[in-house]
């Protein structure tokens, strides 16, 4: 008899949920899957950072440098302009926060970048096409 763990379940659920998200996305959809997927990076690291939990606080946060890299990546600066330009400074500016907590007595930080970058995803979603 063979038991899979709830938590391992859990993944495998989040995965095909994930993967199935993105199938169908449009390229608007899938910078709003990137923000969804960073945002819980982030709470994730600083909630680990809170706890005093050094290892998993830098895996989230690397997960959640990695997405920051993939969204600076995804700008069109020939058509987005100085738009595209301010969100480059934007995103060049978490990545560093981010970065910096280095150890989970910078929580500060995480938190400063997820602020920064949750403004910017709640001006994604509002200009969603319908």
């Amino acid at each position: 008899m063979s038991f899979i763990s709830p938590r391992r379940n859990m993944g495998s659920y989040k995965a095909v949920d994930t993967v199935s998200r993105v199938e169908g996305a449009s390229p608007h959809d899938l910078v709003l899957i990137l923000f969804d997927e960073l945002l819980l990076r982030l709470d994730a690291s600083v909630r680990h950072a809170q706890r005093g939990e050094g290892v998993p606080m830098i895996q989230a946060r690397a997960r959640a440098s990695a997405i920051v890299i993939a969204l600076e990546e995804s700008l069109d600066f020939n058509k987005g302009g100085e738009l595209a330009l301010a969100l480059a400074r934007i995103y060049r500016e978490a990545s560093r926060r981010i970065n910096a907590a280095i150890s989970v007595d910078k929580v500060d930080l995480l938190i400063s970048a997820r602020q920064m970058l949750a403004e910017i995803a709640e001006a994604w979603r509002t200009i969603a096409p319908r």
